[in-house]
């Protein structure tokens, strides 16, 4: 998997070209699959000369890259940020002024390509937690009418652990608050919980939809898909069982294959990718979007790309 501002293998699959596409249009205002044909060939030279793909194969892996642009303006609901040419084989930089869910398009594709373990500060501002911010807000939204949300996880570093589950459960209005059932103290940050979104009635019965959520910027997302257990949370952790079983969300920055998206979310459970993430995003919190802005101009400055 590449890092911006480096370049993907010759044998990189679609979604992964498709994001150096994006990004090399961001930097230069356009990308055509003639050019991206090119740059495939001196990779090719370069690193397989032991095995070089033939020229008809790098067409065709050419092809599926511009295809899976295509699938992610539709899938984005007019939160695309790139204009794709009449005869869909090029790619150019929006030149109207970006709408709030382009900019958080940009923001989801640096952290995704970015190195978002030593590269995440920008501005002073934390690029991972943010995620959890934004998906928090997401979450929200797609519950939608009267659903409440809030950042369980690192975004809350000065709580402990104890302190986070007693909130937890003071906002759901059930669980009846922290409990260990160990003798030895507990270890945990979060539990692997970032985010949690739920729906009261007016009745404030318990019983309600609830879901948890975890959350993962850059490409290394497979190891977490199946980390957060709503059940074994639940059972670990609160004093009382809830009603329901929460949902199962997991949100991730990167603008994920359809190759095996199936078996992806029955790990992970309901699946919000770059796509999903950006097509729910319309009503996002003024403070949420000044951070997302700052952080995307100042990352794009450091990277070679323009701050805009």
């Amino acid at each position: 998997m590449f890092k911006w501002p480096g370049e993907p293998s010759a044998r990189a699959p679609e979604h992964e070209l498709a994001d150096f596409v994006e990004l090399a249009t961001w930097q230069r205002n356009s990308m055509s699959m003639t050019a991206l044909t090119k740059l495939l060939g001196r990779l090719d030279e370069n690193d397989y000369s032991d095995g070089v793909p033939e020229e008809e194969e790098r067409d065709r892996v050419v092809e599926e890259a511009y295809m899976e642009i295509e699938r992610r303006k539709e899938a984005c609901r007019n939160g695309y940020p790139f204009v794709i040419g009449e005869q869909g084989d090029t790619l150019r930089a929006d030149q109207d002024i970006p709408n709030n869910k382009h900019l958080i398009y940009k923001y989801l594709l640096l952290a995704t390509r970015l190195n978002m373990k030593d590269n995440r500060v920008h501005a002073d501002i934390d690029g991972a937690l943010l995620f959890e911010e934004l998906a928090s807000e997401v979450a929200r939204e797609y519950l939608g009418a009267r659903a409440e949300s809030f950042v369980f996880g690192t975004a809350a570093e000065t709580h402990s652990f104890r302190d986070k589950v007693n909130d937890l459960c003071a906002r759901i209005g059930e669980g009846d608050g922290f409990v260990n059932r160990d003798e030895s103290p507990p270890r945990e940050r979060d539990g692997k919980l970032d985010v949690v979104v739920w729906k009261h009635f007016t009745d404030g019965l318990a019983g309600k939809l609830i879901a948890f959520g975890q959350c993962k910027t850059g490409t290394k997302y497979k190891d977490s898909l199946t980390q957060l257990q709503p059940d074994s949370f639940c059972k670990k952790w609160l004093q009382s069982p809830l009603v329901l079983t929460p949902v199962r969300m997991f949100f991730v920055s990167e603008a994920l294959p359809r190759s095996h998206w199936r078996n992806d979310s029955i790990d992970a459970g309901l699946l919000f990718d770059r796509c999903r993430i950006v097509d729910f995003c319309d009503n996002v919190s003024r403070d949420v979007l000044v951070k997302v802005t700052t952080w995307t101009a100042a990352a794009a400055k450091a990277t070679e790309l323009s701050g805009r």
